[in-house]
């Protein structure tokens, strides 16, 4: 399982949110990545971002959210990242 960002560079305010949270995650760049650009789209409809996601080993995902959504699910993913 690992958490994983859309968006573009500098994309720097989730980041740094997971980041302090000590929580690691992978950046997907929707700027520079076709298949992460499209993804976006085919889950939220449009290219509004960041998007984060978690993602399962078998490559199912859910959706937290952007930005504010994910800062208030902050707890709820160091919890699930240091079950795993």
């Amino acid at each position: 399982m690992r958490i994983v960002v859309y968006g573009q560079e500098p994309c720097k305010g989730i980041r740094e949110e997971l980041e302090a949270a000590d929580i690691p995650y992978i950046f997907r760049d929707i700027g520079k990545n076709k298949v992460a650009r499209q993804h976006v789209m085919d889950v939220q409809g449009n290219l509004f971002f960041p998007l984060v996601e978690i993602e399962a080993n078998n490559g199912n995902s859910v959706a937290v959210g952007d930005y504010r959504e994910t800062k208030e699910a902050l707890d709820i993913l160091k919890f699930i990242v240091q079950e795993c």
